[in-house]
């Protein structure tokens, strides 16, 4: 099993709509992976319910109140069910190849990155999974 996970950003204006697409794309992976959601920022708590999603809003931060990376990966690790985990931004759409990509890798212990394409939705009329 797989589990990603996240620390979205508050869930307004535009990047709601940008996270809400991203993190919908992950849970129509097959299988299914474990999705954690990390962090307190607005709408994150709301997401996870409505998507029946993990979530985890008590994240260490420094003196400047940016949650640690640190901290997101232990979370993630103790929280988690998986052997893999992998840390997406919460504004990448996941695309069917996903995990086909990382079940090809031919080793146990790996570290997977990938690069982003950028998308503007508001030229397609449709996403198609």
């Amino acid at each position: 099993m797989l589990t990603l996970f996240a620390i979205p950003k508050a869930f307004r204006g535009q990047i709601n709509t940008i996270q809400r697409n991203a993190i919908t794309s992950w849970t129509l992976l097959q299988p299914k992976p474990e999705i954690i959601l990390l962090g307190d920022d607005a709408g994150t708590a709301e997401i996870a319910q409505e998507l029946n999603l993990k979530h985890i809003p008590e994240v260490e931060r420094n003196e400047f109140g940016t949650p640690l990376l640190s901290s997101l990966f232990e979370l993630a690790q103790k929280t988690g069910k998986g052997p893999l985990f992998a840390y997406v931004n919460s504004d990448i759409i996941l695309m069917g190849d996903f995990l086909q990509a990382v079940q090809r890798v031919p080793f146990q212990r790996f570290m997977l990155t990938g690069q982003r394409w950028n998308l503007d939705l508001a030229r397609r009329d449709r996403l198609r999974w």
